[in-house]
């Protein structure tokens, strides 16, 4: 390919156009292509208050990059003979006692990789206000085995964070070693602030991640790394994976990765139906171009007509990608193995669309140059994403609205006043009546205090303004749905209010929690 980082230059502007739509202060971007050096380049700022600058060793949130290393620190394992890829988490972990007994007796570690247990899942109740990780490391396993089967097993894709959490509890069975030797800490004099944008696209500074600052959330999203570092993984990656399928072994000279064939290959089919593979792996996506990309971050959301097909009129050609996303930061790596192709770019806020997976694809088009008249407008496809995502608060309001039972009242505020406990005591929350006011707290922390606003009967309302919630660090989406926001207490039979229940995240059954 002729005069690479000229014709990567050229793609500037339009990376910084795709980054002023979505509202994203600073984006350290990588690529490898063959033997050729490594194109490295930064827009806009890491700390938009000071206006410091980004460079190749700038530390960013990355977010389920994470989930590469986990799954590779397995295979690592798997290839000293810990275990094998069909070992039930069971028989390697005697603190796995799910009250589910298909996932007690049947969950293999390539399941809790594959993201196809159908376990139930909780991101929205565990990653809390100013980026709180919610759930203590000493009630990790207890959290764990509390969940249930609620999707068919092994039946379909349904990405679970937890499931990855037990793959880092696994690790540390199986190694006697603490998870996080796994993934050594960064610098932290480099480190990118972390923003959310707000309606207007201004963005307000917010706590980074703590995934993995007390353990829970580290082997799902815990990584803080750089675009050097990255680069340098992924040409361990690049290398094994083409080292290993032509070889047959499972490790390769030089590299630390093994068992690459397996950590790669498709386990489970996902964003089904599509004409080309669509597919996870272990850590990692797979898609066949031409095709769509994105699958594991938020902009499908965001497009009802769905993802463009892109790669189009080139040769066809497997892609493995990975996205992050969590409050303050969005990511994506993109690995193209017949190519010899690594990208990766780090972006510092939550904006308005996944502004890193279109800087991402835009690359990748670049680098299997796709004929002109064939190139995706990623511009038209960020700007639509971007009312679509404001769209979800009006819209949420309304369907309150409408479907609110009205004249009604509630008791005096007093008798919800409480201490609720979910039935395995790992998660409260905390009632308080303040100047006449009823507010709740999540594991009882003044961080996690919301004003609760009658809604209808015993139900209350916790939602607050879109960018009031942006400004505290949540993680704020159409994947909360009313449901979300409700707070509904209920009385026993000697009409004391003794119980409330709370639907976390969609698709879970609410949670009932029972006043002490």
């Amino acid at each position: 390919m002729s005069d690479l980082p000229t014709r990567l230059d050229h793609l500037g502007p339009s990376i910084e156009k795709l980054m002023k739509i979505g509202g994203t202060p600073g984006a350290s971007i990588g690529v490898l292509y063959g033997d050729k050096p490594a194109y490295v380049v930064q827009y806009g700022v890491r700390d938009v208050e000071a206006a410091l600058p980004i460079d190749h060793q700038t530390v960013f949130t990355a977010g389920s990059l994470t989930k590469a290393l986990t799954a590779a620190a397995m295979g690592i394992l798997i290839d000293e003979g810990q275990a094998t890829w069909d070992t039930l988490v069971k028989d390697v972990l005697p603190s796995f006692k799910s009250r589910d007994e298909t996932l007690q007796s049947h969950v293999t570690l390539t399941d809790i990789l594959s993201h196809r247990t159908g376990m139930s899942w909780a991101d929205n109740l565990w990653i809390g206000t100013e980026s709180n990780v919610l759930i203590s490391s000493e009630d990790a396993m207890k959290y764990i085995n509390n969940q249930t089967l609620l999707l068919p097993f092994r039946a379909q894709f349904a990405y679970s964070n937890l499931c990855y959490e037990l793959a880092g509890h696994v690790i540390e069975a199986l190694s006697g070693q603490s998870y996080f030797d796994f993934t050594p800490p960064a610098s932290i004099d480099n480190r990118a602030s972390c923003y959310n944008t707000l309606d207007d696209l201004s963005t307000v500074p917010i706590p980074c991640a703590k995934t993995g600052d007390d353990w829970f959330g580290g082997p799902t999203g815990g990584l803080r790394s750089c675009v050097r570092d990255l680069l340098k993984l992924y040409r361990a990656f690049l290398t094994s994976y083409n080292d290993q399928f032509s070889s047959g072994k499972s490790s390769t000279e030089g590299s630390p990765l093994k068992q690459v064939t397996h950590l790669m290959s498709a386990k489970i089919p996902m964003d089904q139906p599509s004409r080309n593979e669509a597919s996870y792996a272990l850590g990692w996506g797979r898609v066949q171009l031409p095709g769509k990309m994105g699958q594991i971050g938020i902009n499908p959301g965001l497009l009802p007509n769905g993802m463009p097909t892109i790669a189009k009129g080139v040769p066809g050609q497997l892609v493995i990608f990975h996205q992050g996303s969590l409050p303050g930061a969005l990511t994506i790596a993109i690995l193209v193995p017949d190519k010899d192709v690594a990208i990766v770019v780090l972006t510092n806020s939550l904006a308005l669309n996944d502004v890193p997976d279109w800087i991402g694809q835009l690359i990748l088009e670049e680098l299997l140059e796709v004929p002109p008249s064939e190139r995706t407008d990623f511009i038209k496809s960020a700007e639509a994403c971007v009312p679509e995502n404001l769209r979800w608060y009006p819209e949420l309001i309304k369907e309150l609205k409408d479907t609110r039972k009205n004249d009604t009242v509630a008791r005096d505020l007093g008798e919800y006043v409480g201490t609720y406990w979910d039935d395995i005591r790992t998660f409260k929350i905390v009632v308080t009546l303040e100047q006449g006011k009823l507010h709740w707290a999540f594991q009882g922390l003044d961080s996690e205090k919301f004003e609760l606003n009658h809604y209808e009967d015993d139900t209350f309302l916790w939602l607050a303004p879109r960018n009031e919630l942006s400004r505290r660090g949540r993680w704020v989406g159409s994947d909360q749905g009313p449901d979300f926001w409700k707070a509904k207490f209920k009385a026993a039979s000697d009409a004391m209010v003794d119980k409330l229940y709370w639907s976390h995240d969609q698709g879970v059954p609410p949670v009932e929690y029972t006043k002490e």
